[in-house]
């Protein structure tokens, strides 16, 4: 079993929505998935009661400090793969999740607010000496996503070539708790959180 933490101190970041729709991809590609919300909002979790159906996906709400028992659990149940969905300005609950994650995925927009906060959010796990990774969250035209991603790599901070992009078909699919691969099968969208899981399994060996 392989876990996934998404972590960022910004919010509005993209975080549930890149843990939704990875969990959806997952179960496609034949994995059992379990989503672990640890945000008080409890977004993900409203997400998944609306789908009506598990599908291979199971879903709960908990604090952080319930985690390692729920992944003790999820393994004994024959799970594939973990995601952890974070809350933002939440140090005690992001190092929590990133000490037992395998891996963390770092969401950003490429705006100034964003970015200043990566540096925060890498100190947290950093601690924990759990890889990571920043995704870029962006606006499907223009050149300041690439620009972000080149100024970050400068910095030194770790960032996957992978980007999704803030298209209408992600927003428009978790209204009644579905995924851009079963709201648009085969466009962008879906295209690029492919692209995504893609890199995180090659990065896990799922």
């Amino acid at each position: 079993m392989k876990t996934l933490a998404i972590i960022a101190q910004k919010g509005g970041s993209g975080k549930t929505t890149i843990a939704v729709h990875l969990a959806v991809c997952a179960v496609q590609q034949g994995k059992a998935v379990a989503l672990i919300d640890i945000d008080p909002q409890a977004s993900a979790n409203k997400w998944f009661k609306a789908r009506g159906s598990t599908d291979g996906l199971i879903a709960i709400q908990a604090q952080a400090e319930a985690l390692p028992a729920l992944l003790k659990k999820a393994k004994a149940g024959g799970v594939d793969f973990v995601i952890i969905d974070t809350a933002p300005h939440s140090d005690k609950a992001a190092a929590i999740a990133a000490k037992l994650a395998d891996f963390v995925l770092i969401p950003t927009r490429p705006s100034r607010f964003d970015l200043e906060t990566i540096a925060s959010t890498l100190a947290v796990i950093q601690l924990t000496k759990t890889p990571a990774a920043v995704v870029m969250n962006v606006i499907p035209r223009g050149n300041l996503a690439l620009d972000a991603k080149e100024a970050l790599k400068a910095q030194g901070f770790p960032v996957l070539d992978t980007m999704i992009s803030n298209r209408v078909a992600f927003s428009h699919a978790v209204v009644d708790g579905r995924s851009v691969h079963e709201y648009e099968p085969g466009g962008k969208s879906a295209e690029e959180i492919d692209d995504l899981f893609n890199v995180i399994s090659s990065i896990l060996n799922i």
